[in-house]
């Protein structure tokens, strides 16, 4: 029977642990990484099912102003002050005003779908929004700030360096964990037995050379590994620099959107009123009502999807920059 403990030279429990220990760190990072995409996916599927709530309520009174403007004609058609192509017309676009409708409640139910899925829940659970959340349909954008300050934000809190950082400690300690495996390790043991009836005890001395490849193979592995991280490292400082400048360049547009859309929709605010009060008094006729009504609708959900784009930038960038605000 024998019974023997290596004694290594160097410190290779050590060395190992250390290993370990800085690639579950690095996991660590990279699970949070992980949780700064799903917070971007979660704010921007959450922005657009505010704003197709938003669009909802606003077919819902476009379709009351429809009825209320085909019933009114409905009257004058009887005091002969409306035509039958004015009621056709009237009963066309409220028709339309229906469809628009549906379509809003489709949009919605399907921005709460996504929004389960990612919350881990079957599309169709109800979801409960406040009305005091927080959501400003005129939000006020803070001033965009140079490029180079929400590069050098990323840079400083992305999760993904500091993982890659840790990864390369942990391919540093592995190299030398590999070439400490090339030393002679002595072997402490003791041997018991027999020998002709007579037992018998020693301590004995050994020593396991690796005789044939010098762990030669693992080593180059683990070097090749290190290098692979080097590399890796300026990817991703090139990767993360796009990140930003994407997000910061269309941030700075969807803002221009969302001031010139906003600019043009309180012009247009009392615009279908004047028009309706125009048409019922004669001043003007049934065709032009409804072409300012066109003109009203469409920039009504052009701000609508201005609004969007902006809340979707504006989550873009808080996730490239990893501000880590309202988690």
């Amino acid at each position: 029977v024998k019974l023997a403990q290596p004694v290594p030279l160097t410190r290779q429990a050590g060395t190992a642990a250390g290993a370990a220990h800085a690639a579950y760190e690095a996991a660590q990072k990279e699970l949070e990484a992980r949780e700064t995409i799903i917070l971007s996916s979660v704010r921007k599927a959450w922005y657009s099912m505010r704003i197709a709530k938003e669009r909802r309520n606003f077919e819902e009174t476009n379709l009351k102003f429809s009825m209320d403007i085909l019933n009114k004609i409905e009257m004058r058609l009887q005091t002969g002050e409306a035509g039958n192509s004015d009621l056709a017309r009237a009963k066309v676009e409220y028709s339309r005003s229906g469809y628009h409708l549906q379509e809003a409640e489709t949009t919605l139910s399907a921005s709460a779908g996504e929004l389960n899925i990612i919350m881990g829940r079957r599309p169709d659970a109800p979801i409960a929004l406040s009305e005091n959340d927080g959501f400003s349909l005129a939000p006020v954008p803070p001033t965009l700030e140079p490029l180079e300050k929400y590069t050098a934000l990323a840079l400083a809190r992305r999760a993904e360096p500091r993982a890659l950082a840790l990864s390369g400690k942990a391919a540093d300690l592995a190299v030398t964990l590999e070439k400490s495996k090339r030393l002679p390790v002595p072997e402490l043991g003791l041997i018991h037995g027999s020998d002709g009836g007579a037992g018998y005890s020693r301590l004995f001395l050994g020593l396991e050379l690796p005789l044939w490849y010098n762990n030669k193979g693992e080593i180059k592995r683990a070097l090749a590994r290190k290098a692979a991280l080097g590399y890796e490292g300026k990817r991703l400082e090139l990767e993360i620099r796009r990140e930003v400048y994407g997000a910061w360049l269309e941030l700075g547009l969807a803002q221009k959107k969302l001031a010139a859309s906003r600019e043009t929709v309180f012009l247009l605010n009392d615009l279908r009123r004047v028009a309706a009060q125009d048409y019922l008094s004669g001043k003007i006729d049934l065709t032009s009502f409804y072409e300012t009504n066109r003109v009203f609708l469409e920039e009504n959900i052009s701000y609508l999807d201005a609004l969007q784009d902006y809340y979707g930038k504006t989550a873009q960038m808080n996730a490239a920059v990893n501000s880590g605000e309202e988690k």
